[in-house]
């Protein structure tokens, strides 16, 4: 794979202008649209590889549409941006790996969720001092841009919270010592440290926060809602997630 280009593709957010979206659309094959979004420099959620895009929400959405009968869409887009997008109806759903909070149930409806994760920091190898959510206070630290893990470091006493639209980013700048903690759901992490070789980093192995991964939808998209929820229920019946589970988590120790 090659990751640089990926990145570099990753990085020019799509121009919404140009997107055929709303869930009522027509394809050229006379299929309903529905357009999911994600922030995808979020492997393995949801990666670029050339000028395709791969990984677990990309196909969870694209079996989610197949199974009612619609044709997915999936663009890219700034993490921040997801939420405003989705309400503004320029996209029709969000498959992002995105944490369920209260915060976000007020402006959207979750699907029922599709995975669990646990809130981790990276650090350096040679890092002796941060061994707990307690040492994150008075420290350097790197998160994703309104994600959970840039709200948690910000809580604390005295940090430095370091926002980015991109993980790889994040990562080099903890490798260069510009930052002491990088933020990162578990199975992420993990993708990158392993896949990408990074043996200067390692996960703290205390998680911090337990969390809830489900797709948004709009809040008065109540039939899209259902519908989706039907189908997913359908996929873990047929032994589909299951599937799809194993491909893109299966190998990640």
């Amino acid at each position: 794979m090659n990751w640089k280009k990926g990145w570099a593709i990753v990085g020019t957010v799509v121009a919404l202008s140009a997107l055929v979206v709303g869930c009522g659309s027509e394809s050229s094959s006379d299929k309903k649209v529905i357009t999911f979004a994600a922030e995808t420099t979020y492997p393995p959620f949801e990666f670029a590889e050339g000028d395709t895009y791969k990984g677990f929400d990309v196909d969870l959405s694209n079996a989610l549409a197949k199974e009612m009968g619609y044709e997915a869409k999936f663009v890219s887009m700034g993490f921040d941006g997801l939420i405003p997008a989705l309400q503004s109806k320029q996209i029709d759903a969000i498959a992002s790996g995105l944490v369920v909070t209260k915060e976000r149930e007020a402006k959207v409806s979750f699907t029922e969720p599709y995975y669990h994760v646990k809130l981790v920091m990276v650090v350096r190898n040679n890092e002796t001092n941060i061994n707990g959510e307690d040492d994150i206070a008075g420290k350097r630290v790197a998160a994703q841009i309104g994600t959970t893990g840039a709200m948690l470091a910000q809580s604390k006493p005295g940090t430095t919270v370091k926002e980015f639209d991109a993980i790889s980013s994040m990562l080099q700048d903890l490798s260069n010592n510009s930052v002491d903690i990088v933020m990162l759901d578990e199975p992420v992490a993990k993708y990158y440290i392993q896949k990408l070789n990074m043996k200067d980093l390692r996960i703290v192995p205390v998680g911090l926060q337990d969390h809830t991964i489900a797709i948004a939808v709009r809040k008065d998209d109540k039939e899209l809602l259902a519908k989706m929820n039907a189908a997913f229920e359908k996929l873990k019946a047929n032994g589909e997630y299951d599937k799809l589970q194993q491909k893109w988590f299966g190998d990640i120790q």
